[in-house]
């Protein structure tokens, strides 16, 4: 019996990755102006960097119908949905409806939707980690206790340029977008364990920031064993920044076994913006 994997677009995968892990995407739609995009494999993300730089407003994201999501439900017997935190968006809700409308449909059908608690590499961390339980086989049941205690103590952080699209759109307040405008102040933020952004450190500098933020994954994972913890790291549009993270992680967490890298898609490239990076592991 097929289990498949549904995830929003916010999980940051490529089309190799989509294709390895199995995964069918809900896309989110991006409005910057009067112009719409669909967040799927047509976006060119540097497009709308360019259209959200020449913009003077907040662009604004609007996440897939229910009668979307219900339609990939029914494609296979068994399946799992992960979406944004319901604390930042309704695509968690959406997913709910569009599951109560696919049962109706057919009563059969095994739907459990994970609210991921986080966004970006956060998604696409646990839909890594839900594609490693289907291949072992695991039963139904026993994924969703594994998956509910992983997304529970995974942890998200990121570094962002420019807060101004999070404050713009309400995921976080006025004061501290306001941060990281003065004395060229990089907060390092991350969430509580409950999908709500909070500010975890302020650094002054970018590369400040960016080393603080391997100092910090560091000291959170230095109980555990030696190549224990897969991270994935999400950049958007600074590729080389990327690469040195990737390095400096591994060459000072030895907790991690592997980070994999991935360019953010068109959903948390608006919240990210050009430079954000987004770590989950």
């Amino acid at each position: 019996m097929a289990i498949q994997i549904i995830a929003d677009s916010c999980c940051d995968v490529t089309d190799a990755m989509k294709n390895l892990l199995k995964v069918d995407i809900a896309s989110l739609t991006i409005q910057v102006g009067e112009k719409q995009f669909v967040d799927d494999e047509t976006l060119d993300t540097s497009v709308l960097i360019a259209d959200m730089k020449a913009y003077k407003g907040a662009p604004t994201t609007a996440c897939p119908a229910p009668e979307a999501y219900a339609a990939l439900m029914a494609k296979q017997p068994e399946s799992f949905v992960i979406t944004l935190s319901s604390k930042l968006s309704g695509s968690y809700n959406a997913a709910c409806v569009g599951r109560d409308i696919a049962l109706e449909a057919d009563p059969s059908l095994k739907i459990h939707v994970f609210d991921s608690e986080s966004a970006s590499a956060g998604e696409t961390r646990i839909a890594l980690f839900l594609r490693d339980l289907i291949d072992a086989g695991l039963p139904f049941e026993e994924i969703v206790e594994k998956a509910t205690a992983f997304i529970a103590t995974m942890k998200t952080h990121f570094v962002l340029e420019d807060l101004s699209h999070l404050v713009k759109n309400g995921r976080i307040s006025r004061a501290a977008g306001l941060i990281g405008t003065v004395l060229n102040i990089r907060p390092i933020m991350g969430e509580n364990g409950h999908g709500e952004i909070i500010q975890l450190e302020k650094v002054r500098g970018t590369a400040n920031a960016m080393r603080r933020l391997v100092d910090l994954v560091a000291e959170e994972t230095r109980e555990a064993a030696a190549s224990s913890i897969l991270m994935v790291l999400s950049y958007c549009n600074c590729a080389a920044r990327a690469m040195e993270l990737k390095k400096m992680f591994l060459a000072k967490c030895a907790a991690l076994k592997d980070v994999i890298t991935v360019p953010t898609n068109g959903i948390s490239t608006v919240y990210a913006d050009d430079g954000g990076v987004v770590i989950a592991f």
